[in-house]
């Protein structure tokens, strides 16, 4: 089954957690803190691999999670670290983070094989009591809890990678053009949107391959949802080089004429299409193709003149059912290809202007390893909301069931600033306080 959109949840493991452990041997006289380390929790991974070509893998099963890691044990044992959960997406697929809102960030544009990208990060293993002696505390009796794995939903869309796009009209010989040239055996018939699926195929040039996509055929009106079209313009959006074929039947006549303004609407609409979905696609360089050329009784190059006049300069004249000038037509597309592999690679990134309407907010507490960079909000119900990405992992470490481990975080909020902060942004008796999604309001 062909699949090129899905919405998955992804998390990465759970960090193991850090143990109390005293030392207690025979005939040794002083024992002695020594719990273990738990382990680092696994993270999620996607890459790209060139040995899948459809994100069907991600039909059924919709939440994925990385191994969690092991608790620590006495002994200073540490827990073994979770194994890394890869997940294999076909090059060409794009990641995007979906908010709480719905709102939708790139997080990975996984053009190639063997690009990786971290979904969700394992948690930390939390600390042992043999962590924390010091010639203050010699005798540390909590340990840290494993920090939680990363979670989060992901939306993986594919966007095929080719070199070749073709594109037209349903039926005007896309699909028998595709199988005729390259290992591709896409479904044949004679009617309309026979092929459901975008087809890729490669295509053998001397010692050089060119990748070929065929694409359900468009219609007017692709770009505002009708027909397939739609759902498959963004696979030639990476297209190196449109192939335009136009059906030489179309504009047969009942004299064996063939209508030429027939054939200039049918290039129109199609283009008018690709213009209204991405004007980026529309500029791409195009090669129009006259298909079924072995249904006239002479040559085409009167159509091919015509059309010129017309601003339709037509690259190739074949018969794909009979490989009437196929092999020219592939020995000349091989220079094209080549040329435009190497602008591609070239390119450098474009700023988007209009993206950029909107300065971006920096949020340095959100980033920073340092346990005093955090914000303090006050929302509409009174309650306070602290947000900081080293004070966040800390407090969901603690385990504050334990005495000592409850003592430890009061000192480090003390020796933070937190305490009186929150007094200064309005901290009463009973005032909610959350620190990431913690609620530490009985533990000042």
């Amino acid at each position: 089954m062909f699949l090129d959109e899905a919405i998955i949840g992804v998390k990465g493991g759970n960090g193991g957690n850090g143990v109390v452990g005293w030392r207690r041997e025979k005939y040794v006289a002083k024992g002695g803190p020594d719990g273990g380390d738990g382990g680092q929790g696994g993270s999620v991974i996607l890459e790209a691999n060139r040995n899948t070509d459809t994100l069907s893998d991600f039909a059924s099963r919709k939440m994925f999670e990385a191994q969690s890691g092991g608790n620590g044990s006495g002994s200073n044992k540490h827990g073994r670290n979770g194994e890394d959960l890869v997940l294999l997406v076909p090059p060409g697929t794009v990641a995007m983070l979906v908010r709480d809102d719905g709102s939708e960030d790139v997080l990975a544009d996984l053009r190639v094989h063997g690009d990786r990208v971290v979904a969700a990060e394992g948690g930390r293993g939390g600390f042992g009591n043999a962590h924390f002696v010091s010639s203050t505390r010699q005798r540390p009796d909590f340990a840290e809890l494993g920090e939680p794995g990363q979670e989060c939903s992901l939306k993986l869309e594919l966007k095929l990678v080719a070199d070749i796009g073709i594109i037209g009209y349903p039926s005007v010989g896309k699909s028998t053009l595709i199988s005729v040239i390259s290992n591709a055996r896409p479904k044949i018939a004679a009617y309309p949107f026979t092929t459901l699926i975008p087809n890729l195929g490669v295509v053998q040039v001397h010692d050089r391959r060119i990748v070929v996509c065929d694409v359900p055929g468009l219609i007017e009106g692709a770009s505002e949802g009708k027909g397939l079209g739609m759902h498959f313009l963004k696979h030639i959006e990476r297209t190196g080089v449109l192939v335009h074929m136009l059906d030489i039947s179309r504009a047969l006549q009942g004299d064996g004429k063939v209508n030429i303004d027939s054939l200039v609407d049918d290039y129109r609409a199609i283009r008018k299409e690709l213009e209204r979905y991405s004007p980026a696609l529309a500029a791409k360089r195009e090669l129009v193709v006259l298909n079924k050329n072995d249904l006239l009784a002479g040559d085409t190059l009167a159509i091919e003149n015509t059309l010129a006049k017309k601003k339709i300069r037509v690259f190739s004249s074949l018969s794909a059912a009979t490989r009437g000038n196929v092999d020219v037509f592939i020995e000349s597309l091989l220079p094209i290809v080549l040329e435009e592999r190497e602008e591609r690679q070239n390119a450098e990134p474009t700023f988007d202007a209009g993206s950029a309407s909107v300065l971006p907010v920096l949020r340095p507490q959100e980033q920073t390893e340092k346990m005093g960079a955090y914000r303090i909000e006050k929302l509409p119900d009174g309650s306070l909301y602290v947000r900081g990405k080293r004070l966040e992992q800390f407090t969901s470490m603690t385990n504050f069931q334990s005495p000592g481990a409850l003592a430890r975080f009061r000192d480090v909020l003390d020796r933070i600033g937190l305490a009186r902060a929150l007094k200064q942004s309005g901290l009463e008796e009973g005032t909610k306080v959350m620190i990431g999604t913690t609620d530490v309001t009985a533990c000042l």
